[in-house]
Protein backbone atom coordinates (compact mmCIF):
# COMPACT_ATOMS: atom_id res chain seq x y z
CA UNK A 1 0.00 0.00 0.00
CA UNK A 2 1.14 3.27 -1.02
CA UNK A 3 2.05 5.55 1.51
CA UNK A 4 -0.46 8.09 -0.24
CA UNK A 5 -3.36 5.42 0.50
CA UNK A 6 -6.09 5.89 0.05
CA UNK A 7 -9.20 5.94 2.97
CA UNK A 8 -10.96 3.75 1.60
CA UNK A 9 -7.95 1.54 0.91
CA UNK A 10 -6.98 2.45 4.77
CA UNK A 11 -10.58 1.76 6.58
CA UNK A 12 -10.78 -1.43 4.20
CA UNK A 13 -7.53 -2.98 5.89
CA UNK A 14 -8.59 -1.77 9.04
CA UNK A 15 -12.20 -3.17 9.13
CA UNK A 16 -13.86 -6.29 11.22
CA UNK A 17 -13.90 -9.48 8.63
CA UNK A 18 -17.01 -11.94 9.31
CA UNK A 19 -16.32 -15.11 11.10
CA UNK A 20 -15.28 -17.16 7.96
CA UNK A 21 -12.80 -14.25 6.78
CA UNK A 22 -11.61 -14.71 10.63
CA UNK A 23 -7.80 -15.31 11.56
CA UNK A 24 -8.26 -18.65 13.68
CA UNK A 25 -4.80 -19.43 15.69
CA UNK A 26 -3.59 -22.94 15.85
CA UNK A 27 -1.23 -24.19 18.15
CA UNK A 28 -0.21 -26.67 15.14
CA UNK A 29 -1.34 -29.29 12.69
CA UNK A 30 -5.34 -29.74 13.80
CA UNK A 31 -4.74 -28.08 16.93
CA UNK A 32 -7.11 -25.18 17.24
CA UNK A 33 -5.79 -22.27 20.48
CA UNK A 34 -9.45 -20.98 20.29
CA UNK A 35 -8.35 -17.50 19.65
CA UNK A 36 -9.46 -15.63 17.05
CA UNK A 37 -9.08 -12.26 14.97
CA UNK A 38 -11.46 -10.49 12.66
CA UNK A 39 -9.71 -7.29 12.29
CA UNK A 40 -6.40 -5.86 12.38
CA UNK A 41 -6.41 -4.72 15.72
CA UNK A 42 -7.55 -8.00 17.13
CA UNK A 43 -4.81 -9.21 15.42
CA UNK A 44 -2.59 -7.40 17.32
CA UNK A 45 -3.88 -8.19 20.69
CA UNK A 46 -3.95 -11.69 19.78
CA UNK A 47 -0.42 -11.98 18.29
CA UNK A 48 0.88 -10.09 21.68
CA UNK A 49 -1.36 -12.89 24.30
CA UNK A 50 -0.22 -15.75 21.71
CA UNK A 51 1.94 -18.70 22.53
CA UNK A 52 5.25 -18.01 20.61
CA UNK A 53 4.94 -21.55 18.94
CA UNK A 54 2.09 -20.93 17.51
CA UNK A 55 2.75 -18.10 15.86
CA UNK A 56 6.31 -19.73 14.43
CA UNK A 57 3.77 -22.48 13.32
CA UNK A 58 1.79 -19.99 11.49
CA UNK A 59 4.56 -18.10 9.83
CA UNK A 60 6.53 -21.43 8.74
CA UNK A 61 3.14 -21.66 6.92
CA UNK A 62 2.86 -18.24 5.69
CA UNK A 63 -0.44 -18.22 7.19
CA UNK A 64 -0.29 -14.39 8.57
CA UNK A 65 0.95 -12.91 5.08
CA UNK A 66 -1.85 -14.46 3.45
CA UNK A 67 -4.36 -13.27 5.62
CA UNK A 68 -3.22 -10.19 5.90
CA UNK A 69 -3.18 -9.57 2.05
CA UNK A 70 -6.78 -10.87 1.73
CA UNK A 71 -7.40 -7.69 3.94
CA UNK A 72 -5.71 -5.90 1.51
CA UNK A 73 -2.43 -5.07 2.92
CA UNK A 74 0.70 -5.78 0.56
CA UNK A 75 3.04 -3.81 2.79
CA UNK A 76 2.53 -5.31 5.61
CA UNK A 77 2.49 -9.08 4.25
CA UNK A 78 5.57 -8.19 2.55
CA UNK A 79 7.15 -7.37 5.87
CA UNK A 80 5.87 -10.71 7.21
CA UNK A 81 7.24 -12.30 4.46
CA UNK A 82 10.69 -11.13 5.46
CA UNK A 83 10.68 -12.09 8.72
CA UNK A 84 9.38 -16.00 8.13
CA UNK A 85 12.45 -15.91 5.89
CA UNK A 86 14.78 -14.82 8.48
CA UNK A 87 15.16 -17.83 10.32
CA UNK A 88 14.22 -16.22 14.06
CA UNK A 89 13.47 -18.43 17.32
CA UNK A 90 10.28 -18.28 18.11
CA UNK A 91 10.70 -15.54 21.24
CA UNK A 92 12.59 -13.60 18.15
CA UNK A 93 9.51 -14.35 16.09
CA UNK A 94 6.77 -12.78 18.00
CA UNK A 95 8.97 -9.98 19.32
CA UNK A 96 9.32 -8.65 16.20
CA UNK A 97 6.09 -9.68 14.58
CA UNK A 98 4.56 -7.72 17.43
CA UNK A 99 5.90 -4.72 16.46
CA UNK A 100 5.71 -4.63 13.10
CA UNK A 101 2.61 -4.92 13.67
CA UNK A 102 2.03 -2.45 16.31
CA UNK A 103 3.71 0.13 14.09
CA UNK A 104 1.39 -0.83 11.03
CA UNK A 105 -1.75 -0.24 12.91
CA UNK A 106 -0.74 3.16 14.55
CA UNK A 107 0.22 4.34 10.71
CA UNK A 108 -3.17 2.89 9.34
CA UNK A 109 -4.91 4.78 12.03
CA UNK A 110 -3.12 7.82 11.37
CA UNK A 111 -3.96 7.59 7.61
CA UNK A 112 -7.19 7.37 8.48
CA UNK A 113 -7.79 10.22 10.42
CA UNK A 114 -5.64 12.19 7.88
CA UNK A 115 -8.51 11.40 5.14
Amino acid sequence: MAESASAGTVSGVLRTVPNENAFYFYRGEGSPSGQKASSLQEFLSSIEAADKNSLYFHSQRHDFENWVRMLGDPTLAKQMQTLASQKLTPDELKSKLVRIVRMRVGKLKKLAHEA
